[in-house]
């Protein structure tokens, strides 16, 4: 990407002129000619004001983003938890079973 100090100058209507008078145009032609492209150049440039426009757009689409992966974060870290929930519950009665079995092996063989 060019910065704005390596970006090349626009030319202007008269060094557009000057240049395709050189090669042979007439002057009406030059002049026709170099009208044309400065109004296709300054039909592609923004405004600071469009710029200005695309700079609160992105900051409002951002701000919206930032808010919806927030609340998506916030989602995941509750299903985290009711699963940690499930986990320990889970854990809890194979541990009440280990126990039981345990005390159901001590009575069987006397332990």
């Amino acid at each position: 990407m060019l910065s704005l100090q390596t970006m090349p100058h626009p030319l202007t209507q008269i060094e557009i002129m000057h240049r395709l008078k050189k090669v042979g145009f007439t002057q009406e032609q030059a002049e026709t000619h170099a009208e044309i492209v400065t109004e296709l150049n300054e039909s592609n440039l923004a405004t600071k004001q469009d710029v200005l426009n695309l700079e609160k757009k992105s900051e409002s689409e951002f701000t919206l983003l930032r808010k919806e992966i927030g609340q998506e974060f916030a989602l995941v870290r509750t299903e985290m938890k009711l699963m940690e929930s499930h986990i320990i519950i889970k854990m809890s009665v194979i541990m009440s079973g280990l126990l039981a079995l345990f005390g159901a092996a001590q009575k069987v063989f006397g332990l």
